[in-house]
């Protein structure tokens, strides 16, 4: 820890001056397509450029035989193709049309992998970006599911095969910060988590970050999700609508005054209010296996939509506004009808946020980033009986939070090579949840809860370059109300380029987590959703923490990419609750700790026919609880050793095809005995699943004016139905039977053949 502490400083302080040598190369291009030229550039110089794709469209580059210094090449290049190209720090480049200036916040990252799995996925330094609109087919997805793209890289596991629920190297999913232009999410999932709650066709950059995360992000132990909607202000207005076997989705972008004001509206809604096709009663069968909601129709109705709306303002080139708001909601409406007794389930989930940005270039060393951030997300349950015309009973589900901020940052070059970073930021919780039991006669409180925090965070970040060295370091300080305790937590990520093919890579982290999902011990008839977010009491819920180290190695060369990550976690403060192990004879909480041991792996191949890639994912995760098992460790309930993926990419003309075979060993789970006795913690082992998916796109007409597409996909094309979960669920008769120890197992089965078509305009 002292010499993590010493680096820091070291690292934060240090001063160092470094000028690039006045190099130059022998060129010779005749009409060389410019972004071909700008790679070869890239080697040969040793910097990097970022631009977007339609700038260097159809540009061409000519230069006669010579040596040319990287100002000579950058002076031809302005000159040819009426580019601009603007210094970050001599190292980074970024390219824009002559008559914009971009408001560049931070240093570029550079680009390791540019075709990460696909085209449009990119990794670069401790990050994976994702382009939901660059992306090309994956396997089984339709639309660019954001949470479903992300399940193709390795290391990232839906024990549950939902879209929403993601454990990343040994962390649950409620473990995953996901933000949308600086809001915290807390359901990020439609259809009960089966497909995610983020329209994908909106343009947006996903940041995702599994390791030495950067020092300005907290709140969760496990990865980070970050989606930036675009802040471009178009020049004309532009549309794109569409359609699939679920929702139908409209976007459209359009100036309000011309280079400085810009409105973004995008909304999705389902139609299987209506209309149940058979991609929708795929998934509720497995949505709703064990359960009594069966049967979908005008009367019995199932419904999402989300909507999103953003105003970006640019009075100068130095200073940009932004203005997010967000709407997540989810509604069931089910009645039955079972030996006379009428019975009406509702259940409504949303979640909506707003945000304001406001990013200031005083100069070009120093930057400022402010951020106002709101959340808020309800949980509503009702289930009602009507015995007889005169008399009810009802059981209550409530689970509300609302999540507010201010966030601010500030950034400083103080040279070519070495940047800094640091702000403050200011969140407070108030989390509630209750579960009531009545009838006609009597209000029975089950249980109820409600808490306060505010938390302060200090933090600092430094990012040093040297030679084929790169350092990114940084350190948090938080202090939390409701603990009236304080947190520290270092983060360190080193890169090294060990040869022109190869980089070694290898990070350090600290991490906390306050806010958690605990499952009820008041089961409901949706398994799926008995879970309620908590705030941390240092009493049954204390402050999670957790730390990690990684190491890997990555090689590329033209056609080849190897990929590989080698990681050890542990985490502190879990409950018997929190981490999501529920012992069904034994309710009571216990404290606990667990590790996770592993290693991810991809290696991709691409040739003049395609592409085809393998990810390969090793973890021993297990956990320790006092009071249980005799205090000896045992696997966590998502616990999957061994998780293997073997897919390819074809593309003729205007059709693309991809396909991939998915398979992972088994979950654990523990048995009862006739006492309802644990013969053993997750001694037992599920039967390994598997699965292949296929997707495919057709590009049907392209122009200047308007575009057109159409694809299908089809998730578990053999139809597999593998065993996902065997739990042992207590059964609650009345409010009266609240003491009885009666199980009941329950198995659920993954989704089975399920088949999805979609058609998108873009104007």
């Amino acid at each position: 820890m002292k010499l993590i502490l010493r680096l820091l400083l070291l690292l934060l302080f240090a001063h160092c001056g470094w000028a690039q040598k006045s190099v130059s190369h022998l060129n010779e291009f005749t009409a060389k397509p410019l972004a071909q030229a700008l790679k070869i550039f890239e080697q040969q110089f040793d910097v990097r450029y970022s631009y977007a794709d339609s700038l260097v469209l159809n540009q061409k580059l000519n230069l006669p035989k010579a040596e040319y210094t990287l100002e000579q090449i950058h002076q031809a290049v302005a000159q040819q193709t009426h580019l601009k190209i603007t210094s970050i720090d001599g190292h980074y480049f970024a390219l824009s049309s002559s008559a914009e200036e971009p408001l560049l916040q931070e240093q570029l990252q550079e680009v390791l992998i540019d075709c990460f799995l696909s085209k449009g996925i990119k990794k670069s330094n401790n990050q994976i970006q994702l382009f939901p609109q660059k992306i090309e087919a994956l396997p089984g997805v339709t639309d660019t599911d954001i949470m479903l793209s992300l399940q193709q890289l390795p290391g990232v596991k839906s024990p549950n095969e939902t879209a929403s629920g993601l454990y990343v190297r040994g962390g649950s999913f409620d473990q995953n910060l996901i933000l949308w232009d600086g809001i915290r999410m807390y359901h990020p999932g439609h259809l009960y988590g089966m497909i995610s709650a983020f329209n994908p066709n909106i343009p947006q950059t996903v940041n995702y970050q599994n390791k030495g995360t950067d020092a300005r992000y907290g709140e969760r132990l496990s990865s980070l999700i970050s989606i930036q909607s675009t802040d471009k202000i178009s020049d004309k207005t532009t549309a794109s609508a569409g359609i699939n076997a679920l929702n139908a989705d409209a976007y459209v972008q359009t100036p309000l005054v011309k280079n400085k004001l810009g409105l973004q509206l995008a909304g999705r809604k389902s139609y299987t209010q209506w209309l149940q096709t058979p991609t929708f009663n795929s998934l509720a069968d497995k949505v709703f296996q064990n359960t009594q909601f069966k049967d979908f129709s005008d009367r019995n109705k199932f419904g999402f939509e989300d909507f999103t709306a953003k105003l970006n303002y640019r009075p100068s080139d130095k200073a940009d506004f932004s203005a997010t708001a967000l709407w997540i909601d989810n509604q069931l409406d089910f009645n039955t009808l079972d030996k006379s007794i009428t019975q009406n389930q509702k259940m409504n989930i949303s979640n909506q946020g707003y945000s304001f940005i406001w990013n200031q270039k005083y100069s070009n060393r120093f930057s400022q980033r402010v951020l106002l951030h709101y959340s808020g997300f309800v949980f509503s349950y009702r289930k009602t009986k009507f015995p007889t015309t005169s008399t009810f009973e009802q059981f209550e589900k409530r689970n509300r939070v609302t999540d507010s901020g201010l966030e601010i940052n500030w950034n400083f070059k103080a040279n070519e090579p070495l940047g800094f970073e640091a702000g403050y930021q200011l969140s407070g919780y108030d989390i509630s949840h209750s579960f009531n039991s009545l009838n006609q006669d009597i209000n029975i409180q089950l249980d109820q809860k409600q808490g306060f925090n505010r938390t302060h965070t200090f933090y600092v970040a430094a990012k040093y370059e040297f030679k084929k060295w790169l350092f990114q370091t940084g350190l948090r300080y938080s202090r939390f109300s409701v603990l009236t305790s304080e947190n520290w937590e270092p983060r360190l990520f080193i890169q090294r380029k060990l040869a022109s093919s190869l980089t070694w890579q290898g990070s350090y982290e600290q991490k906390s987590q306050l806010v958690s999902q605990v499952r009820e011990s008041i089961v409901n008839d949706l398994s799926l959703e008995n879970y309620v977010w908590v705030l941390g009491d240092n009493q049954v819920y204390p402050l999670q923490k957790s730390q990690q180290y990684t190491s890997g190695l990555i090689y590329k060369t033209g056609s080849w990419v190897f990929d590989a990550d080698f990681y050890y976690k542990t985490a502190t403060g879990l409950t018997s609750l929190t981490f999501g192990f529920l012992n069904p004879f034994d309710l009571g909480t216990h404290q606990g700790q667990s590790f996770t041991k592993g290693i991810d792996v991809l290696i991709q191949k691409n040739t003049r026919l395609g592409r085809i890639w393998m990810t390969y994912s090793y973890q021993d995760s297990q956990n320790r609880f006092d009071g249980v098992n005799d205090e000896q460790y045992f696997p966590t309930n998502a616990d999957i050793k061994h998780a293997f993926s073997l897919s390819f990419f074809r593309k003729w003309n205007r059709f693309s095809l991809t396909g991939g075979w998915f398979w992972h060993t088994g979950k654990p789970y523990s048995e009862l005995d006739s006492n309802n006795k644990v013969t053993g913690f997750n001694t037992q082992r599920l039967p390994a699943y598997h699965r292949f998916d296929v997707s495919g796109i057709y590009e049907f007409a392209h122009s200047k004016k308007w575009s057109a597409k159409t694809g299908f996909s089809i998730y578990n094309l053999y139809n597999r139905k593998s065993l996902l979960a065997r739990e042992y669920e207590r059964q609650y008769a009345t409010a009266g039977s609240l003491n009885t120890t009666a199980y009941k197992l329950q198995e659920y089965y993954s989704l089975g053949f399920t088949p999805n078509v979609f058609v998108r305009f873009q104007f």
